[in-house]
């Protein structure tokens, strides 16, 4: 006699994500407690309805005469190699308990149908099978089973993303010219334009904001930073210090090279950079600072190493400014830029300095 194998497929594994199931499921016992575990978790899920057939089509088989087994292999929530690896892997578990000489395959869909080449490749198939959910018959229905399906996160991502990118897309691609046809003329009429293709650009947006979550992504962002905020987070603060000094230097950059005159657009970026570099350098620095204090009233600890990277960030920094004070010496005119040597060579004499120090104290605070 023949000994059959019913064999239900769940590609992307929602037995295992929803319904905590470690597969592969082999017997009919287990196959139920299977399906009640996913039932409780989503009663909704097709793949539910295709274990109880598989369950279903195996007792059918018993009562023919015929030797039959049940059981249940999943892949990977992220479709993909993955997931047909994990069956591949579940498959010749199953293969090797039961040693079947026929399989009946069970699946809820087009998407499990993928995978039926690489069984079929590794057991003889016999019949397979494609279980559908029954519905009334009417646009409520229809529209029922379409919510179900994107009310799934995988699933929103691979049906809606593709369609909000592609509306998105187009939308520049008739947003853009209008916007350089009233940039070059002035007319009016290409603002009406784009106008109406801004409505495709929108509707784009919102699809790719609800295909991937973007409302419960910008409620856990806004949550954290509130938490940060109540808690009174110094690193939070010395971040926005940071940023603070990094705007008053473009300010202060931008006049200073609206005020000065350059015989060469070399001259001007290299003065820009060394009006730049400072704010910069201290920008970094009081972000590390905030990142000290912060360690210091959650863990009570100073770590030597966040000391060593301000000293050294100074004096790399004395060594670039150095470096822009030789090269706005030979291009700027007027600019004494002699020191600059003295710049190169006090930095790099404190930074050898200071990393033979840290070398010192580190294997100290080891032990």
């Amino acid at each position: 006699m023949k000994h059959t194998l019913v064999l239900a497929v769940d590609r992307d594994d929602d037995f295992g994500a929803k319904g905590h199931v470690k597969s592969p499921v082999i017997g009919i016992d287990n196959c139920l407690k299977a399906a009640n575990a996913l039932g409780v978790a989503d009663p909704e899920d097709s793949d539910l309805n295709a274990l109880y057939a598989a369950i279903s089509t195996c007792r059918e088989l018993i009562e023919d005469g015929i030797d039959a087994e049940v059981a249940l292999i999943c892949g990977y929530e992220k479709v993909g190699y993955k997931s047909d690896l994990a069956l591949v892997s579940q498959l010749e578990v199953v293969l090797d308990e039961i040693a079947p000489d026929n399989v009946v395959l069970i699946g809820d869909g087009a998407e499990d149908e993928t995978v039926y080449p690489i069984i079929a490749s590794r057991a003889h198939v016999d019949s397979v099978r494609k279980v559908y959910v029954k519905q009334a018959p009417n646009i409520e229905g229809s529209f029922y089973i379409l919510k179900s399906m994107i009310s799934e996160p995988n699933k929103r991502k691979r049906f809606i993303a593709p369609l909000g990118f592609a509306l998105v897309l187009i939308s520049m691609f008739f947003i853009i010219p209008d916007l350089m046809i009233y940039a070059s003329s002035g007319e009016s009429s290409a603002i009406s334009s784009v106008s109406k293709d801004a409505i495709i650009l929108v509707i784009g947006l919102l699809l790719l904001m609800y295909a991937y979550n973007f409302i419960d992504r910008w409620s856990t962002f806004t949550d954290n930073l509130r938490n940060r905020i109540v808690g009174k987070t110094t690193r939070l603060a010395m971040t926005a210090l940071a940023i603070g000094i990094i705007v008053l230097g473009l300010i202060l950059t931008y006049y200073q090279l609206m005020d000065t005159y350059f015989n060469t657009m070399f001259a001007a970026s290299a003065y820009g950079v060394a009006v730049m570099l400072w704010p910069t350098i201290l920008a970094i620095i009081a972000f590390i600072i905030g990142r000290i204090l912060d360690d210091y009233q959650n863990e009570t600890v100073i770590r030597f190493t966040d000391v060593f990277d301000i000293i050294n960030i100074a004096c790399i920094g004395l060594v670039i400014q150095g470096i822009l004070d030789l090269i706005l010496g030979y291009t700027m005119l007027g600019y004494n830029g002699s020191f600059g040597a003295v710049e190169i060579l006090i930095g790099i004499v404190l930074t050898i300095a200071f990393s033979y120090t840290r070398g010192q104290i580190r294997p100290k605070e080891s032990a």
